[in-house]
């Protein structure tokens, strides 16, 4: 198991750039005689590779899942194995989100193939571009049998799962103004610029709320500085807990715009989209219940939590199929301080394999 994390740790792999995993996976799954394949997300996305499915007896009704990509390379990675976990050596990241989860679930898969335990048919899917945008899962056509599904690929400890996420609209604001020459005549224009910074200033970012949160990051002005700015363009993001306070937020945002800019002589291009929706899996719902058996039977207790990140269960969610995403114990990811505990690692595996074992 540790071997398997190692090997695939040290394949540099971002967004987009997924292929040495992807040849990794279908090479596993060959070797042990599975079926597989791999899709044309990567052919739609300009990714070096698509997803991988590989399909264990039938395919089932369970759907596993993790991600090939990481948010920071790999290239030059020095793991260093300690007493209880393993690091990296503080110069780069040891790739812990999400090479453990792949670690997981081909390990449980490994121990059901080479000791021929019966088990009822499930698939396992590792995704694209998780980290950049969602596309792999945004692009990946479940199968019509997958009626439920679980990712492994939260950095919280084996036995904690979550069981709420916010969704999420982007938003595009371009404020249009006037030019005019800023030494000779700066009253003949209108700032777009002076404009546009005292409508963000005014804004809620941050947590606006217990549910919710605002934030904006690009802001763009390409204007000379002996030029009133006629443009400005900034991209935000808005989360919350159901799609109807999304919704709200995204009307706030428009009208307190509108409101920042009556009078001015400046006007505004709006535009949002979804980036992924929100879910809520109940305390009764199956899936949820399965879990917390397999968490409960490997001496576990299991602990449902909300998050306010956004993953490939969001996307599946918002397809129809109730997905949950579990803690593998992947700490402090996307920092040089990452690490993995030889016993989260264990844990991780010991619960997919419980699951395989019980996936219908």
């Amino acid at each position: 198991m540790i071997d398997r994390f190692l090997e695939l740790a040290r394949l540099d792999a971002l967004s987009g750039n997924e292929r040495s995993v992807a040849d990794y996976l279908l090479d596993f799954a060959r070797t042990r005689g599975l079926s597989h394949r791999e899709d044309d997300a990567g052919r739609e996305n300009s990714s070096s590779a698509g997803n991988v499915l590989i399909t264990y007896g039938d395919g089932g009704k369970t759907l596993f899942m993790s991600h090939m990509d990481t948010a920071r390379s790999t290239k030059r990675l020095k793991p260093v194995l300690h007493e209880d976990r393993i690091t990296s050596d503080g110069q780069t990241v040891l790739g812990v989100d999400n090479r453990v989860g792949i670690t997981a679930l081909l390990s449980a898969l490994d121990v059901i193939v080479s000791q021929g335990l019966q088990c009822p048919g499930f698939t396992l899917v590792f995704t694209i571009c998780e980290e950049s945008s969602l596309a792999g899962s945004n692009f990946l056509s479940v199968p019509d049998s997958i009626t439920q599904a679980y990712a492994f690929d939260s950095s919280y400890r084996p036995g904690t799962y979550i069981c709420q996420a916010p969704g999420a609209k982007t938003f595009d604001v371009e404020v249009i103004g006037k030019a005019s020459h800023s030494g000779i005549a700066p009253e003949a224009g209108i700032n777009a610029l002076q404009i546009a910074a005292r409508a963000i200033a005014e804004l809620p970012l941050g947590r606006v709320d217990q549910e919710s949160t605002m934030n904006i990051g690009p802001f763009s002005s390409t204007a000379a500085t002996n030029v009133i700015p006629p443009r400005v363009k900034f991209t935000g993001e808005m989360r919350s807990s159901t799609i109807a306070k999304v919704e709200a937020l995204d009307l706030f945002l428009q009208k307190h715009l509108s409101k920042m800019l009556d009078g001015t002589g400046a006007t505004f291009i709006y535009d949002s989209a979804w980036d992924f929706h929100p879910y809520t899996i109940e305390t009764d719902a199956p899936l949820r219940l399965r879990l917390e058996n397999a968490i409960t039977a490997i001496g576990l207790k299991p602990v449902g939590l909300h998050s306010f990140g956004g993953s490939d269960v969001n996307v599946l969610n918002g397809k129809g199929v109730p997905a949950i995403n579990l803690g593998v114990g992947a700490q402090n990811p996307h920092s040089n301080d990452e690490f993995i505990l030889f016993e989260d690692l264990i844990n991780a595996t010991k619960i997919a394999l419980e699951l395989m074992r019980n996936a219908n």
